[in-house]
């Protein structure tokens, strides 16, 4: 059986105690349906660019893929248009991409406005901006069917307009809350991506 690997790409929290305190955890979860899981931080303070953190991505993709693994990329909150974005420089390597909670798009008269939710780090701001201005159109019916995108009921953080991807697989789970959508879509809702991950794909 082909070895199965997802690349988790978390968001602007990543270098803080609740990212501490949560990431072991999860490759525990995953490991128990057959997946190895990595844990990539972008440190997105830092770098005043994202395409220095896209290249850091594909190096890890081109570490499985070299190695037969079926690769998958989940993205969370920040890291949603940064598996996205890498996505589309590493169609034939890349199975499935998931956006967790992520913002995808500038959005128009919504609260926060990227810049607000992106002072701070320049590099979140220019993924965002290079998914939506460049990087989306670049996607074909088929590498649409390849994505699966997640929002809360309810987001204080991220406007539920700016997460969805058209010809993507879209849904919303029952949560109220940024953090809490994330961290429960990645552990209680979990089966919900590993199902994707696992589906049969048809383009209509």
């Amino acid at each position: 059986m082909r070895k199965k690997v997802v690349i988790y790409v978390p968001g602007l929290a990543d270098d803080k105690l609740i990212a501490n305190l949560l990431f072991p955890f999860l490759p525990v979860i995953w490991r128990q349906f057959g997946y190895e899981f990595v844990i990539h931080r972008p440190h997105w303070k830092a770098g005043e660019t994202f395409l220095p953190k896209q290249k850091m991505i594909e190096q890890l993709i081109d570490r499985y893929s070299d190695n037969e693994y079926k690769v998958c990329l989940i993205g969370q909150s920040a890291g949603g248009s940064a598996v996205l974005n890498t996505f589309t420089a590493c169609k034939k390597k890349v199975d499935r991409v998931v956006n967790v909670c992520g913002r995808l798009r500038k959005g128009q008269n919504v609260s926060p406005t990227l810049e607000q939710a992106a002072k701070g780090y320049p590099a979140f701001e220019d993924s965002v901006l290079l998914f939506e201005n460049t990087n989306e159109q670049t996607l074909s019916a088929s590498d649409r069917k390849k994505v699966l995108t997640i929002k809360s009921h309810l987001d204080n953080i991220v406007p539920p307009t700016t997460t969805p991807l058209e010809g993507a697989t879209n849904i919303t789970i029952p949560m109220i809350g940024h953090a809490t959508g994330g961290i429960s879509a990645m552990t209680i809702f979990s089966e919900k991506i590993r199902a994707f991950f696992e589906s049969d794909l048809k383009v209509q």
